[in-house]
């Protein structure tokens, strides 16, 4: 499979149109259009339903879609492995969104001996990419299990983030109960389901049902739109660390709720990469203050990252 036919059904996907696709692509219409009509034959199936007024992804689109994006990354980041420093051994690391303000600045600095790739991918995402073979390390929102292969970052608590002129931005903490008539904005499950989920337990710990006004794909959708006024919204407490324009950070005393963080690795870390990760988490965490609580709350046979970068956990 080319990756010029990929590139051409990711600009039409993107566009919905064969003309501003071309455009975009900077060539005529009848070479995206022979490109399509190829990548459909190589497939098998049909990819977009055209009308004189219209061109429409059919589910079989949808499914290569995703597919195509992470192939055209791959290839990007091929050529930067390749061309990367001699004598240093490349890591392919992916995170969730929320992480790289805090997390990443510290851990990079640890790797000196590697040359990182690092690509931000939801959480569902990396599992699968980390299955593959296509990363080595994921840094994703999941609940604890019993693999040795992983450590627990932390489990965040939960904040409130409101818009700088709403009633409660000067407050400081907040209760949801009074927020339970409000307009929230939320991430798509499918996206985030585990950062879904926290925000539901939270939601029916404080006796109601979220009834969101708008469904997101990232952090920066959700502040983006809490700060134009849509709504409110419940984030994780990495998010707090960083301030976001026309937005204030509350926290929730008595929300028991939390989001899950952790760092994943292949079987048996071959790369001996959690000890690193644990290193910069435990560095992050001192400087920044994050993660008050106990990180090792929910966890089963996974040591907190404070074990694992003192040396003091306990060999799996």
């Amino acid at each position: 499979m080319e990756l010029r036919l990929l590139r051409h059904f990711v600009a039409v996907y993107e566009e919905r149109s064969f003309t501003a696709a071309a455009r975009r692509l900077h060539t005529a219409q009848p070479p995206v259009s022979q490109a399509i009509a190829n990548l459909e034959h190589e497939l098998g199936v049909r990819l977009f339903e055209r009308t004189s007024r219209s061109v429409w992804p059919t589910s079989a689109a949808d499914v290569l879609y995703p597919e195509a994006l992470f192939l055209l990354r791959r290839a990007a980041e091929t050529r930067t492995l390749v061309r990367g420093e001699a004598g240093r051994t490349p890591v392919r690391i992916a995170a969730v969104t929320s992480a790289f303000p805090a997390l990443l600045p510290a851990l990079l600095p640890e790797l000196p001996e590697w040359d990182p790739v690092v690509v931000d991918l939801g959480s569902s995402e990396q599992r699968h990419a980390l299955a593959a073979g296509r990363i080595d390390l994921a840094i994703l929102r999941e609940w604890a299990d019993d693999s040795p292969d992983h450590i627990v970052l932390a489990d965040e608590r939960l904040l409130l983030a409101v818009p700088i002129g709403h009633p409660l931005a000067e407050a400081g903490t907040a209760s949801l109960r009074g927020v339970a008539n409000e307009r929230i904005v939320l991430f798509a499950r499918d996206r985030a389901p585990v950062a879904f989920d926290a925000i539901a337990a939270a939601c029916a710990e404080a006796g109601f049902s979220a009834e969101p006004v708008a469904h997101v794909q990232s952090e920066q959708a959700m502040l983006g739109l809490v700060s134009a006024g849509l709504g409110v919204a419940i984030v994780s407490e990495i998010l707090g660390l960083t301030p976001w324009p026309g937005v204030r950070f509350l926290s929730l005393p008595g929300t028991t709720a939390r989001s899950p963080l952790r760092a994943r690795v292949a079987d048996g870390d071959p790369l001996g990469l959690l000890p690193v990760v644990a290193r910069a988490f435990h560095s992050a965490r001192q400087a920044l203050g994050f993660g008050g609580d106990d990180p090792a709350r929910g966890s089963t046979n996974s040591p907190p990252a404070e074990q694992v970068a003192e040396g003091t956990a306990p060999t799996p």
